[in-house]
């Protein structure tokens, strides 16, 4: 949500804000009601109040909303009442479904939404052209393209922290695989099995569904994310894979660009990625010095082994780093929106 030039305030969707309230003071009704407003445009009398409240008090002109297709509700209400704001969309992960069907109704959601939208934020060219080539995107609505980064305070700091000796990655994804809130796609243990048989040290968070006992699995706990990103800098590459052979659907990982990739390229590691698919994540990466696209776990412990090279590799990462800071692209935000605002 934005007000004044350079000042931005947060303020919760109305899923949040449902969830934020009392058990004891949501009835079932509100709940269905909340659901149905999912449909047709949110309505719940309290969200809404402070909603328009909060953006009446800081005079905000834009509004931007994020990721996938949970905000639109919001957005299609905020237009009712507030019509004079300027509405944007920013779409990390797009679409989050996994099945056809949950893909068909996603799209439907964007489509309706798009009579409303002033303007979209891509956080590559592959999302923007499955928009245009799913007819997603809407002819008036103007577009940017702004690749998703930490601030530069997250990065890593000082003088490089050694490497290891053993050729190796880290996969910062997650292991706990019995959470109903897991989706088969992140069930590497395929994929990591085959590293581990090819020889590569794996680190990764401690779980029960991968405690195999291998020799070069090296778990550890969960930590911060800033301590994890300190972390990932000794390593040879960050893993970004998932099993997308789970899904019916896969355009979700080869068009976004997961968070672990923008905390890889914070961090200052190189980033280890299938040869196949993710085209989303190798559009963000062009340019970028330290990347090693593997066609199988055998062809991935062939690269590491050159340590001398994966040296260079770490080095090369390591310098940058800087390229992924936030407010490197500030300005060009900045523009985008002050060209909706005198539309």
């Amino acid at each position: 949500m934005l007000g004044q030039p350079h000042k931005v305030q947060w303020l919760p969707d109305s899923n949040s804000h449902l969830a934020s309230r009392p058990a004891d003071e949501v009835t079932r009704l509100d709940r269905l009601a909340h659901r149905a407003g999912r449909l047709i445009g949110t309505f719940d009398a309290l969200y809404l109040r402070d909603t328009t409240e909060a953006l009446a008090r800081q005079s905000t002109d834009v509004v931007i909303a994020y990721w996938g297709t949970e905000p639109l509700a919001d957005l299609l209400a905020i237009r009712r009442r507030m019509p004079h704001v300027k509405l944007v969309l920013m779409v990390l992960c797009y679409p989050v479904s996994l099945t056809r069907a949950g893909v068909a109704r996603q799209d439907w959601m964007m489509r309706r939404i798009m009579r409303v939208l002033d303007g979209v934020i891509f956080p590559n060219e592959a999302m923007r052209d499955h928009f245009r080539a799913a007819g997603l995107l809407g002819a008036r609505v103007g577009t940017l393209i702004l690749p998703p980064c930490w601030t530069g305070s997250f990065q890593s700091t000082g003088d490089q922290p050694p490497g290891l000796t053993q050729p190796n990655v880290i996969f910062t994804g997650r292991t706990d695989l019995s959470s109903a809130t897991v989706h088969a796609a992140d069930d590497l243990r395929v994929l990591m099995r085959a590293l581990l048989d090819a020889g590569i040290e794996l680190h990764h968070v401690r779980s029960r569904e991968t405690d195999d006992g291998h020799p070069l699995r090296r778990p550890f706990q969960p930590m911060r994310q800033a301590e994890l990103i300190r972390t990932m800098a000794r390593h040879d590459a960050s893993l970004i894979a998932y099993n997308t052979t789970a899904c019916e659907r896969d355009d979700r990982f080869r068009l976004t660009v997961p968070d672990r990739l923008i905390s890889t390229v914070a961090a200052g590691v190189p980033v280890a990625v299938p040869q196949d698919g993710y085209e989303g994540a190798k559009q963000y990466l062009q340019g970028h010095p330290g990347v090693l696209c593997f066609r199988d776990a055998s062809h991935l412990r062939h690269m590491l082994n050159d340590r001398a090279h994966v040296a260079e590799l770490r080095a090369q990462a390591w310098a940058a780093r800087g390229l992924y800071a936030a407010e490197r692209h500030a300005d060009h935000l900045q523009g985008f929106l002050a060209s909706l605002r005198s539309s």
